[in-house]
């Protein structure tokens, strides 16, 4: 499964093998890994790698939204 923000693709990886956990992996727009976390379910990672794009999302919606107040011209 996997979803994209803006350039960054966040997915969720299942186990390579019996024992190992659910990966959720952010990568970047140049394909880097920003960030990786480790999960017994794939309900745990899904859910916060969910959370994650949303909070991604939200950042860079407010960073382009001029000031409260502010008049474009």
């Amino acid at each position: 499964m996997f979803e994209t923000s803006d350039d960054y693709c966040f997915v969720v990886y299942p186990p390579a093998a019996p024992g190992l956990p659910w990966l959720s992996v952010c990568f970047g727009p140049d394909g880097a890994i920003i960030d990786t976390e480790a999960f017994a379910t794939f309900d745990e990672a899904d859910l916060i790698t969910q959370k994650a794009r949303e909070t991604l999302r939200n950042s860079l919606l407010r960073r382009h939204m001029p000031p409260s107040g502010a008049i474009l011209q």
